[in-house]
C-alpha cells in the first residue's frame, strides 16, 4: 500500500506528458507548395500545461517512491 500513492504518481504523469505530445501539432496546418512550405497555427510551446503538471507529478511520484526505499 505504502508503493502505491507513488506509482499512480509516476504513471499518472507518464500518461499526462504523453497526451501532451499527441496534442502538441493540434491546430497547425502544412501547406506544401513544391520547394515551399508554409505552416500554418500556433508554435509549440516548451511549456504546455500538459509538460507542467505531468512532470511534476512524475517528479513527485519519483521523489516519493526514492524516499519510500530508503526508510
Amino acid at each position: 500500500m505504502r508503493k502505491a500513492l507513488p506509482t499512480i504518481l509516476l504513471v499518472v504523469g507518464i500518461v499526462i506528458i504523453a497526451l501532451g505530445f499527441t496534442r502538441k501539432d493540434e491546430g497547425q496546418a502544412e501547406i506544401d507548395l513544391g520547394k515551399t512550405e508554409i505552416t500554418l497555427g500556433k508554435r509549440d510551446s516548451a511549456f504546455s500545461p500538459y509538460f507542467i503538471a505531468g512532470g511534476l507529478c512524475a517528479a513527485a511520484g519519483l521523489v516519493l517512491l526514492v524516499s519510500g526505499k530508503k526508510g
